[in-house]
């Protein structure tokens, strides 16, 4: 399924992916701080499961669909709530800024790394120098939450790099092991729901039905359609056709989709320096892409 998607599409959709979780930082925050817990946005997010369900039930449940279950089991933790838990809860000490960097933007560094040691992929002198301007992108445009953070902050920091070295497994482990994107998204989707429900019902204890009706129907949408359908979808499509680093280079442009869509829905227009940072994180990411896409052969 999706398999013969172009390299131009790959990259478009990879592309809508970092909007919408560019989206998906503002959104998290919000509900961390003024909301939920990170147990109801995880909660919200693999409610995810029942739409993909029917594309879980296509292939047989005995040996998950000939991925085997101790894989199936791997790539839950890694992009499932497992992960998801530990991402939402750095928001609770760090703030939004810091999310941005150091989840989405050490995904590219991450990966490379992992594709380097499984695929023998060499960075050229060009593609390490695009990540270190990229990464001077991503440094000046959170500048101003990571000199304004709480003492506590590194705890979140902390739990922000462990999600992306999660994430950025996940990202190589469905070309590793060949698995289609869409079955894989439906099977980290379908488990996670099935093992975190009783987790969040008996041990968070708070249903998201005592939630206000507004938050939830936000919450829903956002990160149970959007964020846990669409995007991861469109992301997993990618890998196969861009491979795994170059897709993964595209998340550099969270933090910056989440700063436009910042200004735009909380009024917080960004500075001459957070523009500045914008530039180069774009120019790093076309230098560390080689600004030349082929299709990666599995």
């Amino acid at each position: 399924m999706f398999r013969n998607i172009t390299v131009g599409q790959a990259m478009f959709g990879a592309a809508v992916t970092s909007l919408i979780m560019g989206g998906f930082v503002v959104v998290s925050r919000f509900g961390v701080s003024n909301l939920t817990s990170a147990a109801d946005l995880t909660f919200f997010r693999y409610l995810s499961g029942l739409i993909l369900l029917p594309v879980f039930l296509k292939r047989p449940i005995r040996n998950l669909g000939g991925i085997g279950w101790w894989r199936g089991i791997v790539i839950m933790i890694l992009a499932g709530w497992c992960f998801n838990l530990v991402m939402m809860s750095g928001f609770k000490y760090a703030p939004a800024a810091h999310g941005a960097i150091f989840t989405p933007g050490t995904l590219p560094m991450f990966t490379a790394l992992y594709s380097y040691f499984l695929f023998k992929e060499r960075l050229s002198i060009g593609r390490i120098t695009g990540l270190m301007v990229l990464m001077g992108g991503l440094v000046t445009l959170g500048w101003g939450g990571l000199i304004e953070s709480s003492p506590d902050a590194w705890k979140g920091d902390l739990l922000f790099l462990a999600a992306s070295a999660c994430w950025a497994a996940f990202t190589v482990s469905i070309r590793y092991w060949n698995i289609d994107p869409v079955y894989g998204v439906s099977v980290v989707a379908v488990l996670s729901l099935v093992c975190f429900t009783p987790i969040y019902i008996f041990y968070f204890g708070s249903p998201f039905l005592d939630l206000p009706i507004g938050g939830i129907v936000l919450q829903l949408i956002y990160q149970g359609v959007f964020v846990g359908v669409i995007a991861v979808v469109l992301f997993t499509i990618c890998i196969p056709v861009i491979g795994p680093a170059r897709t993964a280079l595209f998340m550099a442009l969270v933090p910056v989709f989440g700063t436009l869509l910042g200004a735009l829905i909380l009024d917080e227009v960004p500075g001459t320096i957070e523009f500045g940072g914008i530039v180069l994180v774009i120019f790093g990411m076309l230098a560390a892409m080689g600004m030349r896409l082929q299709r990666s052969k599995s």
